[in-house]
C-alpha cells in the first residue's frame, strides 16, 4: 500500500479510456442455474451446458444443467466423492475420491456411466479441466509428494498419457485451450511462493514447453484461448502493490494490463471476452466483470452486496455469450448465469438521472466508477506528498477521508490537473469527510501534500460519472442492460523467459517413474481420508479452497 513518496511532478496514467463518444452496452438475461439445498459452486460452461459440484449432507457429485431447456441431472457416481469439474463441447471432466483420488469422463449425449482416464492402482490426481479432445491434471503420483505435483495430459482420441513436467518444483492450476493444442499452468518454487506461467504447445511429434513470465511479478490462475494466456499477478509497481489482470500472446509480444485500483483475480477468457473476479477497494466484496480485447471495455456484471467469485464464461460461434459463476446467498453458495448476444454495432440511448451530490456520492459510490484511490500519511520534516496518473472524463468526485488509517489531519492540499480543489480550510476539526466535484479531462493527474501532527493521515479518492443506459424500445421484458466503461489496457515490461524444451507424447505412464512416499505410495486409504475431511464443507471458507486447488495458488 501506497504510504509516503516524494511529490512528483512526472505523473504517469495507469488508466487510459477510449475517446469515443458512443457507449457499448451488453443487453442480457440472467439466470439461476443451481439454488437448491446445500452448496453450488464451481461452475463451468461450454455452450449451453454448465457443469457444477453439488454438496449437501456431507455427499458431492458433479451435476450439468442446459441453459436453453433449464433441465438439470447429475452424473452417477455410486456413492463416491466427485467434485470439481471442467467441460468442452458436451465433455465433463471431474475428480473423483473413493479409495484413490482419480481423473473421469462422462459425455452427457453418450455416456450413461462416467469412465476413468489412465486408470491406475492408488492413483493420486485432481484438478482436472478440458480443451477440445485434451485433458489435463495435477498428478501427484510421479513423486508421491504432495508438495511436488506434476502436470499430465490425456489425449482421449489416442489413448496417449503425458507428463508435461519432470522437476522439483509445485506445478498447478493447468488450463487448455479450445482446440486442444495448448495448455498453461502455474510452476512455483518448491515453497509455492515464487511463481510463474508457462505454456506447452502441441506439434505432430509431442509438446514444446517453455516459459511465458519472468521475474516481473507473481503469477497464478492461468488460462487461453489458444492465441494468448490471461492471468492474475501481483506485483509492486510506483511503491504500490497490487494484484492485476495480465495476458500475453503466446507466439511472442508484448504483455498487456488491467491497471484497476482494487484486487482483481481468477480470469477466464473465451474468445476476445475475459471474465474475472473484482473486489473494489471502497465496495470491499467480490464482482464478476468482463473485459472485451476487441473493443476495449470494461463491464460489471455484478453489483450486489453478496460475493460471486469462481467465474467461467463461453462464447459461440454466433456470438451467443455465457458467462456462470457462483455467489454466497443466506449462508449458502448457487450458480448463476448472465446470457447476451455480442453486438458489432456500439449503442446507448442515456437515460435521465439526477446527479447526486458529492457528498452523496462519497458515502454511497452506488454507478460511480473508481478511477483512483491513493493514501498520504504524515510523518515529519516537509510536507509529505503523493502523486498519481489516471484516465477518466466527465465531472468527477473528488473524496477526502481524513484520519484513515492514522489520526485526523489538520492542514493538506489537493489538486486534479493543477487545479487546487482543496486546501488546509477544508480540514476543519471534526469534519472527517471532504468532498468536491472534479472535472476531468481524459488523462489526469492526481496530487497532494499533507503538513501537520506526525501521524495524521488521509486518503483520496476520485469517482467518475456513471454511464447509465436504458433499454431500447424492443428490449425483451427481464432483460438486464449492463453498461460499459472504456479501458485501454497497458503495456508492461517483460523479463527474458527459458528457451522451449520438447516433450514427446507417449501411449502408457512409465509406472517406474511413480515416487513412494512414507506411507506406502501416492495415495493410502488414510490419506483419503484426509482429503475428505479438508475437502468436505465445514464452513463458508471451502468453496474458495476448492477454486483455488483447481486453478489458483
Amino acid at each position: 500500500m501506497l504510504r509516503t513518496l516524494a511529490l512528483s511532478c512526472c505523473l504517469s496514467s495507469p488508466l487510459a479510456f477510449a475517446s469515443t463518444p458512443e457507449l457499448r452496452t451488453l443487453t442480457g438475461t440472467l439466470h439461476v442455474v443451481a439454488g437448491g439445498p446445500g452448496d453450488q459452486t464451481d461452475p463451468h460452461v461450454s455452450g449451453p451446458l454448465v457443469a457444477y459440484t453439488n454438496e449437501s449432507r456431507g455427499t458431492s457429485e458433479i451435476r450439468y444443467h442446459d441453459l436453453r431447456t433449464s433441465a438439470d441431472a447429475a452424473i452417477p457416481n455410486g456413492g463416491a466423492f466427485d467434485f470439481v469439474s471442467d467441460i468442452s463441447d458436451g465433455t465433463i471432466v471431474f475428480t473423483r475420491v473413493s479409495t484413490s483420488s482419480a481423473i473421469y469422463t462422462f459425455d452427457v449425449a453418450v455416456d450413461a456411466a462416467p469412465r476413468e482416464l489412465a486408470p491406475e492402482a492408488g492413483s493420486s490426481r485432481r484438478s482436472a479441466v478440458i480443451g477440445g479432445r485434451t485433458v489435463a491434471w495435477q498428478d501427484f503420483g510421479y513423486t508421491g509428494v504432495t508438495s511436488q505435483p506434476e502436470i499430465a495430459v490425456y489425449d482421449l482420441d489416442q489413448g496417449t498419457l503425458t507428463r508435461l513436467t519432470d522437476d522439483t518444483f509445485q506445478d498447478r492450476a493447468p488450463a487448455v485451450s479450445p482446440d486442444g493444442s495448448t495448455v498453461v499452468w502455474a510452476k512455483c518454487d518448491e515453497q509455492g511462493l515464487r511463481c510463474d506461467i508457462w505454456q506447452a504447445r502441441r506439434s505432430a511429434y509431442g509438446f514444446s514447453s517453455q516459459a511465458l513470465t519472468g521475474s516481473e511479478g507473481e503469477e497464478s490462475q492461468p488460462d487461453t484461448n489458444g492465441d494468448i494466456a490471461v492471468y492474475a499477478s501481483t506485483r509492486t509497481l510506483d511503491g504500490v502493490t497490487d494484484r492485476d489482470i495480465y495476458w500475453k500472446p503466446l507466439n511472442g509480444g508484448t504483455e498487456q494490463r488491467l491497471a484497476l485500483p482494487g484486487m482483481d483475480a481468477n480470469p477466464s477468457i473465451s474468445g476476445s471476452l475475459i471474465a474475472f473476479e473484482r473486489r473494489d477497494p471502497v465496495k470491499n466484496d467480490f464482482d464478476i466483470v468482463l473485459y472485451d480485447l476487441s473493443t476495449e471495455t470494461l463491464y460489471a456484471i455484478t453489483e450486489t452486496p453478496e460475493n460471486e467469485s469462481l467465474t467461467d464464461l463461453s462464447v459461440d460461434a454466433d456470438g451467443t455469450v455465457r458467462v456462470v459463476w457462483t455467489v454466497s446467498e443466506n449462508g449458502d453458495f448457487n450458480v448463476h448465469a448472465f446470457t447476451f448476444k455480442l453486438d458489432d454495432e456500439p449503442g446507448c440511448k442515456l437515460a435521465a438521472v439526477d446527479t447526486p451530490s458529492p457528498e452523496a456520492v462519497c458515502a454511497r459510490p452506488g454507478t460511480w466508477p473508481l478511477l483512483a484511490a491513493l493514501e498520504v500519511a504524515r510523518t515529519s520534516g516537509q510536507p509529505n506528498g503523493v502523486a498519481l496518473g489516471f484516465a477518466g472524463t466527465g465531472e468527477g468526485v473528488l473524496c477526502v477521508d481524513n484520519g484513515y488509517n492514522g489520526e485526523n489531519s489538520t492542514a493538506g492540499w489537493v489538486w486534479i490537473n493543477g487545479r487546487e480543489l482543496v486546501d488546509p480550510s477544508r480540514f476543519k476539526q471534526g469534519v472527517p469527510l471532504v468532498a468536491t466535484r472534479a472535472p476531468l479531462d481524459g488523462h489526469n493527474s492526481l496530487a497532494a501534500l499533507i503538513s501537520g501532527k506526525p501521524g495524521s493521515a488521509f486518503r483520496l479518492r476520485v469517482y467518475a460519472p456513471p454511464a447509465v443506459c436504458q433499454p431500447a424500445a424492443d428490449t425483451s421484458t427481464g432483460a438486464r442492460v449492463i453498461p460499459g466503461r472504456a479501458l485501454k489496457a497497458v503495456s508492461s515490461s517483460s523479463s527474458a523467459v527459458s528457451p522451449a524444451t520438447f516433450v514427446p507424447e507417449g501411449p502408457v505412464r512409465d509406472t517406474a517413474l511413480r515416487g513412494c512416499s512414507t506411507g506406502g505410495g501416492p495415495l493410502t486409504l488414510s490419506g483419503v481420508i484426509l482429503l475428505l475431511a479438508c475437502w468436505l464443507r465445514p464452513s463458508a471458507r471451502m468453496r474458495k479452497a476448492l477454486r483455488h486447488s483447481h486453478r489458483a495458488l
